[in-house]
């Protein structure tokens, strides 16, 4: 993305870091930790938490540097010493508090601004807006990212599994011309793929396919499989999505996987952190050894970036 598309991105998203910082501070995690380190459980028993949320709440707050993680134990950083542990002079968990009790007021806004309550989006518009959303930001610089770094030349057939509007595919049929591609997704979204394909003229090189993962094999015969934005975490039936791409791509096939990705060590980067408070995801070890169990080799990370939270893998079918 550019400056300005981030500068945008950031103010519509920086609710989810302000969040986790209410939550941290409501349930007394930091105070809790301001006598020595504590593993998850500790935290969880003192806290009265659940385990599976309060990690990915201990991950958010480690990428915003409220705390510290060494093997399996957390601890404050100077900031959350100073700062939000109750009884230190500089103490601000009052007015985090009091910013969390005016959440409704900014929540409501959309109601109180109009002299008529606000149509609520039905089911079908939300999932327009989420599609066209994934349009959006590929738009923004995603899609060159992609092109620019990932070479498909001498490529003929892609398939895009839960392409939804089909911007990748659009954008890699631009950039090389001797491939076609393939859309992949729910019937509903495939609605709206279409119409963006026609709307780039890319009708004779891009095609779709309505389908679901859970049911239909991914076809055969593909040199490239796309897997963008569809394997979150352990709930994302990664092992099943990446089996189905091999067994549908020939000898040679290479497969691309565009994720959010926490470090190694799950201390962040910030954007796949709070992304995982809500989600989930994986580390990047975590799914380059889901790959390799599917029977992928040479995997590797092309390129990633911490400002947008993404992380572009490569890995070859033998």
């Amino acid at each position: 993305m550019d400056d300005k598309a981030t500068t945008w991105h950031d103010f519509s998203w920086d609710y989810r870091a302000a969040r986790v910082l209410q939550i941290a501070n409501e349930t007394g995690i930091f105070t809790t930790l301001s006598d020595k380190e504590m593993s998850l459980g500790e935290l969880c028993q003192k806290c009265h938490t659940k385990p599976d949320l309060t990690e990915r709440l201990l991950i958010a707050c480690t990428a915003m540097g409220l705390l510290e993680k060494h093997g399996y134990q957390y601890k404050n950083t100077e900031l959350s010493k100073t700062y939000l542990v109750r009884g230190q002079k500089l103490y601000q968990g009052d007015i985090i508090a009091h910013s969390a009790a005016t959440w409704n007021f900014w929540n409501n806004l959309k109601d109180e601004i109009r002299i008529e309550t606000a149509p609520k989006d039905d089911v079908k518009n939300e999932q327009r807006n989420f599609i066209m959303g994934m349009h959006n930001i590929a738009v923004a610089g995603r899609a060159g990212i992609f092109t620019d770094d990932i070479d498909l030349s001498g490529r003929k057939k892609l398939l895009d599994v839960g392409g939804g509007p089909g911007t990748y595919s659009i954008a890699a049929c631009s950039r090389f011309p001797k491939l076609k591609a393939v859309v992949f997704d729910l019937p509903e979204t495939i609605a709206i793929a279409n119409e963006v394909i026609a709307a780039e003229g890319m009708q004779d090189r891009v095609t779709t396919l309505a389908g679901s993962w859970e049911a239909d094999t991914f076809g055969e015969g593909n040199d490239v499989v796309l897997l963008s934005n569809i394997l979150h975490g352990p709930g994302s039936k990664a092992e099943m999505k990446l089996r189905k791409a091999n067994d549908s791509m020939e000898s040679g096939g290479l497969l691309l996987v565009q994720d959010f990705l926490l470090n190694d060590e799950k201390t962040g980067p910030l954007i796949p952190a709070l992304f995982n408070v809500m989600v989930g995801t994986y580390s990047r070890c975590e799914l380059l050894s889901l790959i390799k169990a599917a029977g992928f080799v040479h995997d590797k990370v092309i390129v990633s970036s911490e400002d947008i939270g993404f992380t572009w893998i490569t890995a070859e079918k033998p």
